[in-house]
């Protein structure tokens, strides 16, 4: 079995998380935001989180907001990871994914049916 990665993220040279799963269905996510609206209002947040493909659940490691100086490190690392801080499920229910992909399939199949040999 290959090495899982993650992501070990430092903030103003602080590490903060290092996220990541052992498993092989999984999406992780660090993502900087900066958003100014023309109200005036702004945010400006780091989060890292995720997706557990296989338990189904919604994860979240770290988050926090930033400012003019903050200086953000991302990097690619091997486990040993971080437990997530918090796991919700996911409102979408496996059955319902799985109903979704077969009804794409048959339209897929009825609709290049004159390609498929």
């Amino acid at each position: 079995m290959d090495k899982k990665l993650g992501l070990k993220i430092k903030v103003n040279g602080n590490p903060v998380t290092k996220a990541g799963l052992d498993t092989d269905d999984y999406v992780l996510i660090g993502n900087v935001t900066l958003t100014e609206r023309y109200n005036g209002s702004k945010d400006f947040t780091l989060n890292v989180s995720g997706m557990d493909g296989e338990q189904n659940d919604h994860l979240y490691w770290y988050g926090t907001e930033l400012k003019a100086g903050d200086a953000i490190t991302f990097e690619v690392i091997e486990d040993p990871f971080d437990e997530p801080k918090m796991r919700t499920k996911s409102a979408i229910d496996q059955e319902a994914i799985i109903k979704n992909k077969l009804e794409k399939y048959y339209h897929l199949k009825e609709r290049l049916k004159d390609h498929i040999r």
